[in-house]
């Protein structure tokens, strides 16, 4: 059942995307509400299909992306993969690894659109490009992070009941 509730949840967070956090920039970086769905939920305990939610949230964003083909997706997984292992090693404070999570996430996104770019011969200044776009993305990111986190924490207790 979860997986099959990844597409909707993932179709709707990209469309608020799109629609209200793309509008609302800080700076020139805006929130990655993709980004911090996956890592709110591979942060559940008992969530086991992360990485199918990271595939769909990859190939959903490279469908509308600019960005050379395949470079959310990857970096979507390798996100999905540093939080897993993260939750592993300090399991007893997921707020913790949640904004741990999300600067390391944006930061990973951003590094690796900004390397993609460049292979393929767009300049961009790196030093303006972390403070004015990755940053702000970053900040925007925390603030949206608690909040996911709570609704992606009840929609694992849906999903995934605990049995009495």
């Amino acid at each position: 059942m979860a997986t099959l509730l990844s597409i909707p949840v993932m179709v709707l967070a990209l469309m608020v995307q799109l629609a209200i956090a793309s509008n609302l920039p800080l700076l020139g970086g805006i929130p990655d509400l993709i980004l911090v769905i996956l890592i709110a939920w591979a942060l559940q305990e008992n969530v086991t299909s992360s990485w199918i939610w990271a595939v769909v949230g990859g190939l959903l964003v490279s469908a509308i992306s600019a960005l050379p083909s395949f470079t959310p997706l990857v970096g979507y997984l390798m996100v999905v993969g540093i939080i897993r292992i993260l939750r592993r090693r300090v399991w007893q404070i997921p707020i913790l690894v949640l904004f741990l999570g999300v600067v390391i996430g944006s930061t990973l996104q951003h590094v690796m659109s900004i390397i993609v770019l460049f292979i393929n011969g767009v300049s961009l200044p790196l030093e303006e490009s972390l403070s004015w776009i990755t940053l702000p993305s970053i900040l925007l990111n925390l603030l949206i992070a608690l909040p996911v986190y709570v609704i992606m924490t009840d929609l694992a207790k849906l999903v995934y009941p605990v049995e009495v």
